[in-house]
């Protein structure tokens, strides 16, 4: 009777809603919360280094940047005369004061307008003194008429001269005098 055992010694039979006992931790899963920590804190460190050497410039003292939106005046900017523009010295956004030089205009133009005005004045000047010349000869052209009507006239009164002669003596003297005389009034309209 060995073989059969007693139903004293027979074990009870597990329930069937008991939970089976808890299995060891397997390596992966120790270790990912630390891998995970540890992948963070590189991205992390990753993207500040890449920020770092991507960052905009820094700005100089006394500029600050902001967003939004600007109105400004516009500012025309016009010459005496007009001409090319031969050298800028200000470049756009730069900040001027009064009385700045921004740009230099080319003045070859000007400048041969001033030499064509300067040969003007020198060719008036030389018509100012080329009609004193004139006036000073037609000055010595009158006094020789009136002598001439002078010895004219004595000759005629003594009996020694013609009438015709005196007549032509005082017609160049009526003629001299009338050229002198319109030389002068006239002389101040050439000088301009």
């Amino acid at each position: 009777m060995d073989d059969q055992a007693s139903p004293a010694d027979a074990k009870p039979p597990a329930p069937v809603d008991a939970a089976p006992a808890p299995a060891a931790p397997s390596a992966w899963r120790r270790w990912w919360p630390r891998l995970a920590a540890a992948l963070l804190v590189l991205g992390a460190g990753a993207g500040g280094g890449y920020w770092w050497l991507h960052r905009a410039p820094g700005l100089p003292p006394g500029i600050v940047s902001s967003n939004g939106r600007i109105e400004a005046d516009e500012i025309d900017i016009a010459t005496k005369f007009p001409g090319r523009i031969a050298e800028i010295l200000a470049e756009e956004g730069d900040m001027v004061r009064a009385g700045q030089v921004i740009a230099r205009v080319d003045t070859r133009d000007l400048e041969a307008q001033l030499a064509q005005a300067r040969a003007l004045t020198d060719q008036a000047r030389q018509s100012i003194v080329q009609q004193q010349a004139t006036l000073v000869q037609m000055g010595s052209q009158l006094k020789l008429t009136v002598q001439q009507l002078q010895r004219a006239r004595t000759l005629a009164d003594e009996g020694y001269g013609t009438r015709e002669m005196l007549d032509q003596r005082q017609s160049q003297f009526n003629v001299a005098m009338g050229a002198l005389l319109g030389a002068r009034d006239l002389s101040w309209l050439r000088s301009v």
